[in-house]
Protein backbone atom coordinates (compact mmCIF):
# COMPACT_ATOMS: atom_id res chain seq x y z
CA UNK A 1 0.00 0.00 0.00
CA UNK A 2 1.22 3.45 -0.88
CA UNK A 3 0.41 6.95 1.15
CA UNK A 4 0.83 10.06 -1.01
CA UNK A 5 0.34 13.37 0.23
CA UNK A 6 -0.95 15.72 -2.96
CA UNK A 7 -1.43 19.15 -2.55
CA UNK A 8 -1.30 22.36 -3.48
CA UNK A 9 0.23 25.33 -1.59
CA UNK A 10 1.21 28.85 -2.42
CA UNK A 11 4.93 29.87 -2.40
CA UNK A 12 4.95 31.11 1.23
CA UNK A 13 3.40 27.68 2.69
CA UNK A 14 -0.12 27.72 3.33
CA UNK A 15 -2.62 25.37 1.64
CA UNK A 16 -5.71 27.54 2.12
CA UNK A 17 -5.84 31.09 3.25
CA UNK A 18 -7.73 33.18 5.53
CA UNK A 19 -11.23 31.36 6.35
CA UNK A 20 -10.38 28.77 4.54
CA UNK A 21 -10.34 30.69 1.12
CA UNK A 22 -9.21 28.20 -1.58
CA UNK A 23 -9.61 30.91 -4.28
CA UNK A 24 -6.06 31.18 -5.33
CA UNK A 25 -5.88 27.73 -6.53
CA UNK A 26 -4.98 28.14 -10.27
CA UNK A 27 -8.10 26.09 -12.06
CA UNK A 28 -7.00 26.38 -15.72
CA UNK A 29 -5.48 23.46 -16.23
CA UNK A 30 -5.66 19.72 -14.64
CA UNK A 31 -2.06 19.79 -13.69
CA UNK A 32 -2.07 16.04 -13.14
CA UNK A 33 -4.87 15.51 -10.58
CA UNK A 34 -7.02 13.81 -12.49
CA UNK A 35 -4.78 10.98 -12.87
CA UNK A 36 -3.93 10.85 -9.36
CA UNK A 37 -7.24 10.54 -8.15
CA UNK A 38 -8.05 7.81 -10.46
CA UNK A 39 -5.18 6.30 -9.02
CA UNK A 40 -6.61 6.46 -5.52
CA UNK A 41 -8.84 3.91 -3.89
CA UNK A 42 -8.60 5.65 -0.17
CA UNK A 43 -8.63 9.18 0.96
CA UNK A 44 -7.41 10.09 5.18
CA UNK A 45 -8.46 13.61 5.99
CA UNK A 46 -8.35 15.81 9.38
CA UNK A 47 -11.50 16.64 10.97
CA UNK A 48 -10.84 20.32 9.75
CA UNK A 49 -10.23 19.63 6.26
CA UNK A 50 -13.45 16.82 6.32
CA UNK A 51 -15.80 19.87 7.72
CA UNK A 52 -14.12 22.13 5.04
CA UNK A 53 -15.08 19.92 2.08
CA UNK A 54 -18.24 19.12 3.45
CA UNK A 55 -19.34 22.43 3.53
CA UNK A 56 -18.95 22.33 -0.76
CA UNK A 57 -21.91 22.12 -2.82
CA UNK A 58 -21.42 18.21 -2.94
CA UNK A 59 -19.21 16.05 -1.83
CA UNK A 60 -16.28 15.45 -4.33
CA UNK A 61 -15.72 12.06 -2.94
CA UNK A 62 -18.65 9.99 -3.19
CA UNK A 63 -16.80 7.83 -5.39
CA UNK A 64 -14.02 6.39 -3.11
CA UNK A 65 -13.99 5.28 0.36
CA UNK A 66 -13.05 8.65 2.91
CA UNK A 67 -11.56 8.15 6.51
CA UNK A 68 -11.93 10.96 8.66
CA UNK A 69 -9.31 10.68 11.28
CA UNK A 70 -10.34 13.08 14.90
CA UNK A 71 -8.35 12.34 18.42
CA UNK A 72 -11.25 13.77 19.90
CA UNK A 73 -13.94 11.90 18.55
CA UNK A 74 -16.27 14.92 18.11
CA UNK A 75 -16.89 14.10 14.21
CA UNK A 76 -20.28 12.57 13.17
CA UNK A 77 -19.69 10.87 9.76
CA UNK A 78 -22.72 11.74 8.36
CA UNK A 79 -21.52 11.65 4.59
CA UNK A 80 -21.82 8.30 2.57
CA UNK A 81 -18.64 7.03 2.29
CA UNK A 82 -17.02 8.46 5.11
CA UNK A 83 -15.71 7.03 8.68
CA UNK A 84 -14.23 8.18 11.60
CA UNK A 85 -11.12 6.90 13.15
CA UNK A 86 -9.79 7.85 16.81
CA UNK A 87 -6.99 5.34 17.16
CA UNK A 88 -3.49 5.46 15.87
CA UNK A 89 -2.39 5.81 12.77
CA UNK A 90 -0.47 2.73 11.95
CA UNK A 91 -3.50 0.39 12.98
CA UNK A 92 -5.20 2.43 10.60
CA UNK A 93 -3.45 1.62 7.74
CA UNK A 94 -3.14 -1.96 8.81
CA UNK A 95 -6.96 -2.34 8.81
CA UNK A 96 -7.21 -0.23 4.99
CA UNK A 97 -4.34 -2.53 3.45
CA UNK A 98 -6.61 -5.59 5.15
CA UNK A 99 -9.63 -4.02 3.82
CA UNK A 100 -7.85 -4.03 0.10
CA UNK A 101 -6.59 -0.59 -0.30
CA UNK A 102 -3.41 0.19 -2.15
CA UNK A 103 -3.10 3.47 -3.15
CA UNK A 104 -4.15 5.73 -0.25
CA UNK A 105 -4.42 9.51 -0.52
CA UNK A 106 -3.01 11.70 2.54
CA UNK A 107 -5.78 15.16 1.98
CA UNK A 108 -4.56 17.11 4.50
CA UNK A 109 -4.72 18.98 6.65
CA UNK A 110 -1.15 19.75 8.83
CA UNK A 111 -1.97 18.29 11.92
CA UNK A 112 -2.70 15.02 9.98
CA UNK A 113 0.23 15.65 7.70
CA UNK A 114 2.48 16.11 11.41
CA UNK A 115 1.64 12.77 12.68
CA UNK A 116 2.22 10.96 9.51
CA UNK A 117 5.56 12.14 9.25
CA UNK A 118 6.35 11.95 12.97
CA UNK A 119 5.37 7.67 12.62
CA UNK A 120 7.22 7.85 8.87
CA UNK A 121 3.88 6.49 6.88
CA UNK A 122 4.02 8.54 4.04
CA UNK A 123 5.31 7.07 0.63
CA UNK A 124 4.93 9.78 -1.82
CA UNK A 125 4.56 13.60 -1.36
CA UNK A 126 3.57 15.56 -4.55
CA UNK A 127 3.53 19.57 -4.06
CA UNK A 128 2.17 21.78 -6.65
CA UNK A 129 3.66 25.24 -5.93
CA UNK A 130 1.58 28.05 -6.60
CA UNK A 131 3.24 31.43 -7.63
CA UNK A 132 0.96 33.17 -5.17
CA UNK A 133 1.92 34.91 -1.76
CA UNK A 134 -1.12 34.52 0.40
CA UNK A 135 0.82 36.05 3.93
CA UNK A 136 -1.28 34.14 6.23
CA UNK A 137 -3.76 31.19 6.66
CA UNK A 138 -3.77 27.47 7.05
CA UNK A 139 0.17 26.52 7.14
CA UNK A 140 1.25 22.82 5.15
CA UNK A 141 3.66 21.99 7.56
CA UNK A 142 3.07 22.45 11.41
CA UNK A 143 6.54 22.62 13.20
CA UNK A 144 7.53 19.13 15.40
CA UNK A 145 7.96 16.72 12.65
CA UNK A 146 11.39 14.89 12.40
CA UNK A 147 14.09 15.46 10.05
CA UNK A 148 13.35 14.27 7.01
CA UNK A 149 15.13 13.61 3.38
CA UNK A 150 13.11 13.72 0.47
CA UNK A 151 14.40 11.93 -2.64
CA UNK A 152 13.01 14.38 -5.47
CA UNK A 153 11.38 11.89 -8.40
CA UNK A 154 9.68 14.58 -10.81
CA UNK A 155 9.98 18.61 -11.06
CA UNK A 156 7.32 20.13 -13.78
CA UNK A 157 6.81 23.38 -14.74
CA UNK A 158 3.74 24.85 -15.95
CA UNK A 159 3.31 28.31 -18.44
CA UNK A 160 1.25 29.38 -15.43
CA UNK A 161 4.23 29.55 -13.12
CA UNK A 162 2.66 26.54 -10.99
CA UNK A 163 5.26 23.73 -10.64
CA UNK A 164 5.05 20.27 -9.28
CA UNK A 165 7.35 18.08 -7.51
CA UNK A 166 7.09 14.48 -6.97
CA UNK A 167 9.03 13.20 -4.22
CA UNK A 168 9.37 9.94 -2.70
CA UNK A 169 10.08 9.96 0.91
CA UNK A 170 12.38 6.90 2.34
CA UNK A 171 11.23 4.58 5.28
CA UNK A 172 14.35 4.40 7.73
CA UNK A 173 14.40 0.81 9.07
Amino acid sequence: MTVTLFVATSLDGYIAGPDDDLSWRFTDEDYGFSDFYDSVDTLIMGRGTYEVVKSFPKWPYSDKASVVVSRSGDVTADTPGVTVFGGNLPDLLKDLQDDGAEEVWLVGGAELIRSFLREKLIDRITVSLHPVLLGRGVKLFHDGFPHTALQLEAAVSYDSGLVQLNYHVPREE
